[in-house]
This record gives structure tokens, sequence and C-alpha cells, in this order.
């Protein structure tokens, strides 16, 4: 017996046909757009990698090799034991704050950070990182890492690390320690400075680490790598080098003032406002924050970062190096 197919039927089949054909034609273009877009990626990468190379080739440096922070620069970094280092490009950022310990620290995704030089642009994936503890931390990792090449491991224990911060001894300051170390791991940071090395690769400030725990389950042996990549950012000498004894015992506010102090040899005067935003600060009462600032400049000054350090009838920081 034959069976007798209706013409809604044939219709409904034809639309049907019709829709996969459609669905088929709008998969295939997104594929193409999807490859499309993955082949400009790729061209983009390739062309920020080749500015980074010919960057670091211009500074003396190798591409695609290990290197070691004290040899490479041996006079600023080797010699100097009683210093610690920061990228200018850090250093006149607001990727380190200086906000009121009772502020909860905000939760980042690609911020686009506050920076002193138009040309320079940071993005921030991460918790908040603050002046206070999470900066002089990875400046002293930093220096427990700087005789071994960047991308290879090195060790300290969380007790050396508590003692060389200048921090008393106990269980609060060691879990502080901990949790700076979390921080600084869990991030990423992306820096396009269009005048030197064009787009750095995307790292976190401690590539990785690994670490002994006691009985409590509390890390207190640590194994940590940092990031190979980050050697664009020193390429050239463009680091600023703090007195540790001096710097550390700095105010939050007066530590991000040595940082753009420190990393120009003859600074500008800065305003008060762009100041406040390098420090990521949320105090918007314009007298209060003059106060701040006129505290730090005392600080700055009293600690000898400087000759004079002061705040002009213009809002403006105004400073002589020695």
């Amino acid at each position: 017996m034959d069976t007798v197919v209706s013409v809604d039927t044939k219709m409904a089949v034809n639309d049907t046909n019709e829709l996969v054909a459609r669905v088929m034609v709008a998969l295939e273009k997104n594929s193409m757009k999807r490859n499309e877009e993955k082949t400009k990626k790729d061209l983009s990468d390739q062309i920020s990698k080749i500015q980074r190379n010919a960057y670091l080739s211009s500074k003396g440096i190798k591409p695609n090799t290990k290197t070691q922070l004290d040899l490479v620069f041996p006079d600023t970094i080797g010699a100097q034991k009683d210093m610690r280092h920061i990228p200018n490009d850090y250093a006149r950022s607001s990727i380190f704050t200086a906000r009121n310990k009772r502020e909860p620290r905000k939760m980042l995704m690609h911020e686009k950070l506050f920076h002193y030089n138009e040309h320079i642009s940071i993005l921030y994936t991460g918790i908040e990182l603050r002046a206070e503890d999470d900066e002089i931390v990875w400046l002293q990792i930093l220096k427990y890492g700087e005789s071994v090449p960047l991308g290879e491991p090195f060790e300290f224990s969380i007790k050396d690390l508590v003692r060389d911060m200048g921090w008393p001894k106990n269980g609060r300051n060691y879990d502080r320690a901990r949790e700076c170390i979390s921080r600084l791991k869990a991030n990423e940071v992306l820096a396009l400075n269009t005048k030197a090395y064009g787009k750095s690769e995307a790292i976190s400030l401690i590539q990785n680490y690994t670490a002994i725990n006691d009985n409590e389950c509390k890390p207190t042996q640590y194994r940590v790598w940092i990031d190979p990549n980050l050697i664009v950012l020193f390429a050239g000498n463009t680091f600023t080098n703090h007195v540790w004894k001096v710097y550390r015992d700095l105010s939050p506010v007066a530590r991000r003032l040595a940082d753009y102090i420190g990393s120009h040899q003859h600074p500008y005067p800065l305003n008060a406002e762009k100041f406040r935003q390098m420090c990521g600060s949320t105090d918007k009462n314009a007298r209060s924050w003059r106060q701040s600032v006129k505290k730090a400049c005392a600080e700055v000054q009293e600690a000898k970062i400087a000759t004079l350090v002061t705040l002009d009838s213009n809002d403006q920081i105004c400073c002589v190096r020695e």
C-alpha cells in the first residue's frame, strides 16, 4: 500500500531542510570569523614578540635565554646588597595602592590601572595589592631570587621573610606574609609601553610556588619561581633602587612617593590629585588628602630620600634630589 504524504508534511520537511541549511551557513561563517580572529591575534602576538626581542637586544640582553638579575646588572643590583629594586613602569602606577586598612581589598578584572605616563598602560586582574605589605614582600622575594636565573626556583623560609621585612616575629605576621605571597601569585599583569618594549607578556608577580607545611598545614618553607618575561621591565636599567632599611619603614603613602621620586633622576612637580590616583586612594576630601601628602613629604625628606620635598600652594609636590 502506498504511503500518502500530505502537502503540509512536505512543506514542513522543506522548511526544516532550509533551516538546517541556514544553520550550517551560519556555523561556517562563525567558524571563518573565529579563524580570522585567531589569525589576527596570532599575528599580533608575533609582532609583539618581535618588538620585545628587538627592545631586549637593543639593551644588550639576548632574547630567549636565561637571565639573572645580579649578572645582567652587576653594579646596580649585584653589588647593592642593601638595596631593593622595582621596575619604573610599576613604580609610577597604582599597582600597589595606599588605601585605608579598613577598606576591603577590591577584586579587579582586566582593570586599567592609573599610570603617571600616558604612553604606558597596565591591565591588572586579581586581588588588589597594597603598598603596606604586598609591595615590600614582593621586592624582598625578588631580592632572594636575584642570584638565580629568572624562571628557575629559589627557596626561603617564612621566618626569614618576616625577619627581613623588619616585622616582629609572631604568628600574625607569619600569616600576613603568607597572605601576601598568595596574592602575589593569584594575579595577571599586562604592561604596554609604546615607547619601549610594546606589549609585555601577561605575567603573575610570582609565577609559581610550592611549600612545605607545618603540623597546622601552614607553609613554612617556600620554593618560588619568577616569570622570565619580567626581564623586559628591568632591561636598560629601567628600575628604581631603594635603600631597604629606609624604604621598608616608610608609611604606605610615603613609600609610593618614594617610588615616584626614585624613578626619576630629576623628578617633575607632581600634582597632588595625580599622586592620589597613583596611590589608588579613595580619599576624595581635598583637605584631608593634602594633610596626608604633607606628612608623606616630611617623612620622605626626613628619611633623606631627597634633599627637599614639599607641597606648594598650587598643590604641586616639588622635590629636589641630591
